[in-house]
């Protein structure tokens, strides 16, 4: 890849209900754009792109690596981002790093001395989630696997300070604050939104380690299937929204 100056990164992000599109050079954020959609994020994704492209100057030709949060979150919105990303790739030939959501919220909280726990809602009254602690450098490693859970299931596994972010966390925040008191660390609104900048300077050090994976290896990483997968299964699938 090129040094750092000169490194143009594109970062997208739809994971959840509150999207958007980052551009960086090098570490440094040049723009970034966040919306929040109704139904889903194609409605309003290249207009977002195509808006934030124009206001910095660049092009998508000038891009030199793309980078996509991979999920857990929304299934529909997970689709749309990595086909979206993918066929940016194909057209520019330029590598692609997936980015995991859970990672990114949890990367909020460097230094942190507490356990960090990352929460998105998975509808049916679920969470998707993982543990994560901060070493002693500040960086910040996943202790555990990603799954979903019952919020109330979750709070019972935790017995010290947990720092609980994320939509699940803002979702089920009375829940967490009567299972677990004060050791509930819940914090401002603002620090729960999951950021492209962050997406993208996550993509930028793995880019400097020379990581670069084949489009084949960028996967969405749902954690559990689809309604559509369960009904293929033979499964009934829950109606709860």
């Amino acid at each position: 890849m090129q040094e750092e100056k000169r490194l143009k990164l594109f970062a997208l992000d739809t994971a959840t209900e509150i999207g958007g599109v980052a551009l960086l050079e090098g570490s440094v954020l040049r723009g970034e754009a966040r919306i929040r959609v109704d139904k889903t994020h194609a409605s309003q994704l290249w207009k977002t792109i195509y808006d934030l492209l124009a206001q910095t100057g660049w092009t998508l030709a000038d891009i030199d690596g793309w980078a996509v949060t991979i999920g857990p979150g929304s299934f529909t919105g997970l689709r749309i981002g990595l086909a979206t990303i993918k066929g940016l790739a194909l057209a520019t030939r330029k590598p692609v790093i997936g980015i995991s959501t859970l990672d990114v919220l949890a990367g909020t909280f460097p230094y942190s001395p507490h356990l960090i726990c990352p929460t998105i809602d998975a509808r049916k009254k679920e969470v998707f989630c993982a543990f994560y602690r901060s070493n002693s450098q500040g960086k910040v490693e996943q202790v555990g696997e990603p799954r979903n859970i019952k919020p109330g299931i979750l709070a019972e596994e935790i017995n010290e300070p947990v720092l609980l972010v994320g939509s699940g966390a803002r979702l089920y925040a009375d829940l967490f604050r009567e299972k677990l008191g004060d050791l509930a660390l819940i914090p401002e609104a603002h620090l729960h939104l999951l950021s492209p900048y962050a997406v993208g300077l996550m993509a930028f050090e793995r880019f400097q380690l020379g990581v670069k994976p084949s489009l084949e290896e960028i996967r969405p990483l749902y954690i559990r299937p689809s309604d559509a997968e369960l009904g293929i299964k033979g499964l009934k699938p829950s109606l709860t929204p």
